[in-house]
């Protein structure tokens, strides 16, 4: 078998450094839409940069939060642009005019946020130090349940699919 020809496929990282994108503040986090054209990076003066990764370029600057930026999510078409903040609220962006659609105000800072992998309407909220909470922007929300009511310590995020919800807590133990 030839073994460099298999090597050459096997590679997956660029072989040179290809250049920085330079950020307005410090940056918290960031996530890449579905196609990898476009990366919204949460910064931590609590604005949204969204990149075009194509031409290198800002394609739109979000101020919405007064506090830290920490997670982000796209919707499954790249339309949508969940964000949670150490303001405790998390808000839905239209991309595309910027405009926020709809803010929620929780008990505590937020941990993680995602859309359901299918359904624009229903996204995850982790907040700290309680449940994670489904929510639903056309109806009332749900609280997970919890094994342990003392360990409040959850993460939560949907399977690829968004069939079920898989929580984990601070002692390591992740139920579906």
């Amino acid at each position: 078998m030839n073994l460099e020809l298999l090597e050459s496929f096997g590679q997956n990282f660029p072989e040179e450094f290809d250049g920085t994108l330079d950020c307005i503040s410090i940056a918290v986090t960031c996530q890449f839409n579905k196609r990898g054209t476009l990366l919204a990076v949460g910064c931590n003066d609590g604005r949204i940069v969204i990149w075009d990764f194509l031409t290198r370029g800002i394609a739109k600057v979000i101020s919405g939060h007064v506090h830290p930026v920490c997670s982000l999510s796209w919707n499954r078409n790249g339309s949508k642009l969940v964000s949670a903040s150490t303001d405790n609220n998390v808000s839905i962006w239209d991309v595309l005019s910027g405009d926020c659609e709809n803010t929620y105000r929780f008990p505590s800072p937020i941990l993680k946020v995602q859309f359901h992998p299918r359904d624009s309407q229903v996204f995850l909220v982790c907040p700290m130090k309680h449940a994670a909470v489904l929510m639903d922007t056309e109806k009332k929300h749900n609280i997970l349940p919890l094994d342990d009511e003392y360990d409040l310590n959850i993460v939560a995020s949907f399977d690829r699919r968004g069939d079920y919800v898989y929580t984990g807590n601070a002692k390591g133990r992740v139920c579906p």
